[in-house]
């Protein structure tokens, strides 16, 4: 039985199976961001408890140990499993069976019992050379033979004695007898025949080269200078190679030569290295400096989130905000964000835990659009805490891409009228918008100030809780006027980045004004990008 604290109760279960997650298609439902729509799955089997990781987001960890996804772990009396924030202790109704003894398949023999190899190390005094056969660790480099292979050894090659020796173990120059040998290669204390020679020394390489007579005058004329025709010969032989050729061409150069050469060489490693490391230096990945923004306020956040290309906080299951909602009267709170790379009815918009909606798919002017939503007011807390979350209900197990930027909360006071005069008010806007929208090929400002009219109606039939007739209206022409503003900015931004290419600073600095004049206010995006876009490259605007 797995027990645990959600919420503040305990939860077991005695079941053969029991699935965790954040839908309530799981056995144990947690409201936790941390929490993946299906997370974790208990079971059991053959009298045994078992956990796996149904490919979460952010993983199952067992006593603080990660689980591989979809890898069984068996559980055992205690186990800790932390799921998110929320973190259960496992214990068995019943003792689970033990497992029957292994069988013996290895004897452990004590070390005692068996017999130390050994080796002869031969050491040199400073005043009298002598040989010491001691105990030491075998390494592998000397097999050691018996006696009787030795022995056998011995008497089959002949050598029986110490004359019959090689050279390189005969006694040295005025040496007579054993005891006057040098130490390297004398015979143990008490032995005078080859036979009785310990076995190591007897089947070891020569330890004593003699140089001989060329070599050793090689060493003593090793100092003399080659002769002419030694080093013309020389000469003759590196001319055939084109490194020889450079050695020679290095030589015969002065010294002033060197080092004009040298710095012309230095110059040009330095050049090349530069080229190399401008083609092949890593890509800024664009990732911002410090920990991830969790709050929004009423400035845009300008960093993206979601997954795949372009985003800077990588979140491939949701991402969550928090946001203060502070009004001293009557208001209404719209959310405003940009979106991109998706579909229809992947991303759900939820505010404290209740849908808000979808987030409409791509459009052609994906990346230049706004969109904006409006909060439930009887979800929303007044100076308190609000979360806020975007919920990819494709991922976990797929990976969609998705990204979402620029996001913050408008909180817009609404008159105290009574509600017949705000329906009053609302009309009188919808009709200023649809006057102005008839003259749009009029003044190309005519669009911005149907939209802005639109735009209040809509946030004044807000704020009635039965909505008229008027409010599918004025929705219907609030996203019509939406997309033409669009088009506009998209059209008038491609203009700007086409006079940079083409080094016009006039030109873009008179696209940057004209944006300003058909969206004069900063209640549409495209007037603070035109600002941005002017203060990036130091464009005048007076």
């Amino acid at each position: 039985m797995a027990k645990g604290l959600q919420e503040g109760r305990e939860i077991s279960f005695e079941d053969d199976e029991l699935t965790i997650g954040r839908t309530s298609e799981n056995q144990v439902v947690l409201h936790d961001h941390g929490v993946s729509r299906r997370h974790a799955r208990l079971f059991a089997r053959g009298g045994r408890h078992y956990v796996t990781d149904l490919g979460s987001a952010n993983g199952t960890l067992v006593n603080g140990k990660a689980l591989l996804k979809l890898k069984e772990q068996e559980l055992r009396e205690g186990d800790r499993i932390s799921l998110g924030g929320v973190e259960f202790v496992f214990s068995q109704l019943s003792p689970s069976p033990s497992p029957p003894p292994p069988e013996e398949a290895t004897r452990m023999v004590p070390s005692r019992s068996i017999a130390p190899r050994s080796s002869t190390r031969i050491t040199r005094a400073n005043t009298e050379m002598e040989m010491q056969a001691i105990e030491a660790e075998d390494t592998g480099k000397h097999r050691i033979v018996s006696e009787a292979e030795v022995t056998g050894s011995a008497s089959g090659s002949g050598a029986a004695t110490l004359a019959e020796m090689p050279a390189v173990v005969a006694p040295a120059a005025g040496a007579a007898t054993v005891a006057e040998m040098p130490a390297v290669l004398a015979p143990a204390a008490g032995t005078s025949t080859l036979a009785e020679m310990p076995a190591t020394i007897r089947s070891s390489p020569p330890l004593i080269a003699r140089p001989s007579p060329r070599t050793a005058a090689a060493k003593e004329l090793g100092s003399a200078k080659p002769s002419a025709a030694e080093r013309a010969r020389e000469r003759r032989q590196m001319r055939e190679t084109l490194g020889g050729q450079l050695v020679v061409w290095w030589k015969e150069l002065s010294t002033k030569g060197k080092s004009i050469a040298g710095v012309f060489t230095g110059l040009v490693v330095v050049g090349v290295m530069a080229v190399l490391f401008s083609v092949f230096k890593p890509a800024p990945d664009g990732r911002p400096k410090g920990p991830e923004p969790t709050q929004i306020s009423i400035s845009p956040l300008p960093d993206s989130f979601g997954l795949g290309e372009g985003v800077q906080w990588t979140n491939p299951d949701q991402k969550a905000f928090d946001f203060e909602f502070v009004s001293p009267t009557r208001a209404v709170a719209v959310l405003h964000y940009q979106a991109s790379n998706i579909s229809e009815q992947e991303v759900d918009i939820t505010l404290n835990g209740v849908s808000q909606g979808w987030v409409p798919g791509d459009t052609a002017t994906a990346a230049e659009r706004e969109i904006e939503l409006v909060l439930a007011l009887s979800l929303l807390k007044r100076s308190e805490r609000n979360q806020l979350a975007f919920d990819n209900v494709r991922n976990p197990p797929g990976q969609e891409s998705w990204r979402v930027w620029n996001v913050y909360v408008e909180v817009i006071p609404v008159p105290e009228l009574p509600l017949a005069e705000l329906l009053t008010k609302a009309r009188e806007q919808a009709t200023a918008g649809e006057r102005f929208y008839e003259q749009k090929d009029v003044g190309s400002e005519n669009l911005f100030k149907a939209w802005k009219n639109y735009r209040s109606a809509w946030l004044t039939l807000e704020a009635l809780e039965d909505k008229p007739d008027l409010y599918n209206d004025v929705r219907f022409a609030l996203q019509q006027t939406s997309a033409e503003l669009d088009q506009q900015c998209r059209k008038l931004m491609l203009d700007f980045q086409r006079s940079l290419q083409f080094r016009d600073g006039d030109k873009a600095r008179a696209t940057v004004l004209e944006v300003k004049r058909r969206f004069p206010t900063t209640e549409h995006r495209c007037h603070n990008l035109a600002l941005e876009k002017a203060a990036q490259y130091e464009l005048p605007l007076d």
